[in-house]
This record gives C-alpha cells, structure tokens and sequence, in this order.
C-alpha cells in the first residue's frame, strides 16, 4: 500500500488529537464532561444533569462503610463535618447518643424531609456525609445559612444554630463551620444539578419552582461567596475521587472550581471548555487561607508548643489566648507559642486587607504528678503521633529523630546508626536500607515493649538489651537497638505496646555528674546536662526536677 507525505501527516494529526482526547478532563476524568462543552448557563446546568444524574448510590446502611472511603481523616479515624472534638471509629461508635461526643451519624445536607421521594437522594454519598449524631439532630432540617443571634452551638463554637442574619431570609438557620462552607456551597451546586427535575419541588426558601436557576438569588448569592472564601482543596479533590469509586458519578463543581459561575454568575453566557477550562469569574473574593496549628488541639502533659502558619504567602498571622475572637489588634504571631495551662487559640490570616476564616483550637494541659498510672497499651507509630509534616520519603541525610508523646509516654524513633530513607503514614512507619533501628521510651520503668508489624512477614529481631521472643521485647532499659535481619534491612510497624509500672516520684537530682545523653524534656528533646535549666525533666526513665 502507497502512502503520500499528506497521508501520513494527516494520520499523524488524527493519533494526537486521540491521545489528547484520552488525557482530556480534570482529575484524570477523560472525557466524562465532553457532553457539556460549548455550553452555558441553563444549558449547561441541565447537560451536567444527564452526565451526573444517574448515580449508582450504595444502599442507606451501606453508607457506613463508605464513608472509609470518602470520610476518614490521617488518623483513621470519622472524619466529622460538624464538630472538632470527636475521634469516631469507623463503623463502630454509631447508635445512640445524649451528647456531642457520642457518636456518629448520617446527615443529609439536604434534609431528607425535603424530598418527595427518597431514591436516590437518601443515600447519595455527595452529600450524606457523617457528622456527630447530637450535633446532626440540633441542625435538624433548618436551611444551612448564617447565623446572627446564637441559640446554641456546638463544642468551641465549630457549629451554630439561631437567626438568620443572610439577606433574603428570616427565621432560624444552622451555619457550618467555615472550613467546610465552600464543601457545602458546592454540594448544593451539584444537588440542584444533578436532581433539577426533582430540586423543583424542595422548595423551603432555598429551591425554586423552576429547573433553573433552581436556587433562589439570595442562597446562589450566598453559596458563591461561601464557595470564593472556601476554595477547593485537596481533602475536597480527593473526596470527590472516593465517591467516584463508590457510585460511579462526580461532582462537577469540585473538578472545575469556579464552574458555578458559568451557571449563575457572571460568565453564565460564555461556552464552558470541558478540557480547555480557565477557571471561575464573577465577583472576585480576595481569599487568604486560614491558619492552621501543629500540633493539632488535643490533651498534653505540663506543656504544649504550637506552631501557627498559612499556606497564602506573606499573610501575617493574628491570635488570642482568652477564647476572644482574633482580630487585626490581636496579639501578632512571631514564632511558636508555650502553653502551659488549658487554653483555646484562636487565630485569623490577614494579606492587603483581606481577612482569612478564623481557626480555633483547645489544648487541655494536665500537669504531671509524679504517680502517674502505669502505661498497658497500643502506640500507634505514624504521622498523627510524631505530628510530622511529611508523608513521603526521607533522604539518608535527615538524620532527625522522630518524638512523639501520649499519655504520658515519651517515644523516640531513631535511625541509629545513621541515615536511612522513611516512611510515615497514618497507618505507620517504615524504615528502609538500614537494618538498625532505636526506639527510647521515657515513663516510668518499662517492663515490656512489643512491636506490632504492620503485615505479616518473616522478619527476625534481635535486641541490644533484654530479650526477643515473638515480636516482643522484655528488659527494663529505656533505650533499645533492634536488628532486622530479613535480608533487605526494612522494617514496617505500625505500632509500639508499651507496658511501664509507673513512676515512685519525681526525684530532685544535682547534673554534675549525669550521662548527657539521659536527659530529655517532657516532649522528648534530648537536653545536654550543662545546659538544663531549672524545671522538669525524664532522666533514666523517671521524671526528676531540677532546682
């Protein structure tokens, strides 16, 4: 067969064009928004209807075990859309409940009481997601807009209910809190989208009558800005891919940020690009990112350092200590701040005027005793414990011990015997190349450590001290090499069960003659004992004082 140089070029042109088409979409999504491309406003809405409209719910009950695909937090634990003080295990702390803190729930960001019939709606996972159970019956079926006069609200305030104070509404309303209030404005986006036949008859103050706009002004102006000063993320953008996974549809308004406006706003009569998208327009919100707080709130012992950032460049940050709203006139952040008693931080970002969200936070600090109980129990060894910043890999010339502390009990894992590439999760750590690893335990007297492999495998440990016998250790030192001879040097845990008889007391001690090595602070940094200064220490597996 005879081809001509126009031929050949002509095929040339039509393999790109293919393999374009193929890498065609956000998200890896190829050409699920194809039929979309070129429109606009209402017809754009009602195109988007026929590309996410069907989707492929998993039953009500079958939402529970979902939601460990599209709902869980580092940790692993519920990720909660409506309070910050809980860590729910999936699957298991749901039924009943008295207070916040309970357990969990389904919440329908939609009220199910809204609909005229249940299928779909009931069990599409986009917007039934988990949230507490007694925060969850406080919202009830009250419009989601903001709140002026607060009636209640949930645990540091993460939740509100009481008057409406959005124009073009009255009555009582429920607020989210700010994180998640773009979420929920693209929720709504895609649950009149994606049911405009049925969103006509919702109505509530919220929905319209007709298939578009679907939405009254007042809430489509609302949920815009909402959406503008909660961009999408990446905990939204991976959501998003979960749900997928789970029935087979996508929210449109998360793989296009900004796709509202070709709807509603001010491009709604410029042809929306499917694979050649620009982005959102319609009336520009300045938007500085919230601060956020390492380590997260929670319970420390005597003290807590926590560190204050945001991801939007040169924005100075702005905190308080009295559980007062931040404000420009607030105490200006420099560098991480001590606290030694139970406080509530919050904080706000500010850029050229502009003024982020505000984030709070409680840390409970509970002074040491001296008698503290003696430690029987699981250490988890990942990201959340060592409250590290990385979830890759490490090269061999980070030397840096990773510490970490829980109820009392100090952890240091250590490379040892120099530098090696790491691992750490929310599910566990791994240390490769090197087959030497070193974990100190600092409270009270240990007596057993087992270590917990995070997979079955033929690995071999050998300990510098005590003895190995079926993956646990028994000595009484507080600072122990483990050889792992599995040919490769890799090591995987995903956790440390400590057992300690506790402390005699807190010990007053002279440091003229101390092994350098021995003394660690009460968060696990390593202190020379030329340096120490008065206060409280953990020397040779006991807390001691030093006047």
């Amino acid at each position: 067969m005879n081809y001509n140089l126009k031929s050949i070029c002509l095929l040339f042109t039509f393999l790109l064009a293919a393999a374009s088409v193929q890498a065609q979409g956000p998200n890896n999504t190829g050409t699920y928004y194809k039929n979309a491309n070129g429109k606009s406003g209402a017809a754009l809405k009602t195109a988007l209807s026929s590309i996410i409209g069907s989707p492929s719910v998993v039953s009500y009950s079958g939402l529970i075990d979902a939601y460990e695909k599209t709902d869980t937090r580092a940790d692993g634990t519920v990720r909660d859309w409506y309070s910050n003080i809980t860590k729910y295990q999936h699957g298991k702390d749901t039924g009943g409940y008295k207070k916040e803190g309970d357990s969990y729930n389904r919440e329908h960001s939609v009220p199910q009481s809204w609909f005229n019939e249940a299928s779909p709606m009931k069990s599409d996972i986009v917007h039934v997601v988990p949230t507490d159970g007694y925060v969850n019956n406080r919202r009830s079926n009250y419009v989601l807009a903001e709140v002026g006069t607060v009636e209640w609200a949930s645990a540091n305030s993460y939740c509100k209910l009481g008057s409406c104070k959005t124009a073009g509404y009255s009555g009582k309303v429920f607020e989210p809190n700010d994180e998640i209030k773009g979420d929920m404005a693209r929720i709504y986006f895609y649950m009149v989208t994606c049911y405009e036949d049925r969103a006509t008859g919702w109505g509530h103050g919220v929905f319209t009558s007709s298939k578009y706009p679907g939405l009254e002004q007042w809430y489509i102006d609302m949920l815009m800005r909402w959406s503008k000063q909660d961009p999408v993320d990446e905990v939204e953008r991976a959501r998003n891919n979960a749900v997928y996974t789970v029935q087979k549809n996508r929210n449109p308004f998360v793989d296009y940020p900004g796709l509202e406006d070709y709807v509603w706003g001010t491009k709604k009569t410029e042809a929306f690009s499917y694979d050649n998208y620009q982005g959102g327009g319609g009336t520009e919100v300045t938007t500085v990112a919230q601060p956020v707080f390492t380590p997260e709130e929670g319970s420390y012992t005597d003290q807590v350092v926590v560190s204050m950032s945001t991801t939007t460049e040169d924005a100075t940050i702005y905190y308080t200590t009295n559980n007062a709203n931040a404000t420009v006139n607030s105490n200006l952040y420099t560098g991480p701040i001590t606290l030694t008693e139970t406080t509530t931080l919050k904080a706000i970002a500010v850029k050229e005027g502009a003024v982020s969200y505000q984030t709070t936070a409680t840390y409970t600090v509970t002074a040491g005793s001296g008698e503290e109980k003696p430690v029987d129990g699981l250490i988890s060894l990942n990201s959340t414990f060592f409250n590290v910043s990385y979830t890759g890999s490490i090269s061999s010339s980070n030397t840096e011990d990773l510490v970490g502390t829980k109820d009392g009990v100090t952890v240091v894992y250590a490379l040892g015997d120099g530098g090696a590439n790491r691992y750490c999760n929310s599910s566990q750590i791994r240390l490769y190349q090197k087959n030497k690893l070193t974990i100190s335990v600092s409270q009270g007297n240990l007596t057993e450590l087992e270590f917990q492999l995070a997979k079955e495998t033929s690995k071999k440990l050998s300990a510098s001290t005590g003895r190995v016998a079926d993956l646990t250790w028994t000595g009484s030192a507080q600072s122990v090499t483990f050889n792992v001879d599995d040919g490769s040097g890799n090591m995987q845990l995903s956790g440390v069960k400590v057992k300690t008889s506790g402390t005699s007391g807190i010990e007053s001690v002279t440091t003229g003659k101390q092994d350098d090595r021995s003394f660690r602070t009460l968060s696990g940094t390593r202190v020379r004992s030329g340096s120490l200064r008065p206060g409280i220490y953990i020397h040779q597996g006991k807390k001691v004082i030093i006047k």
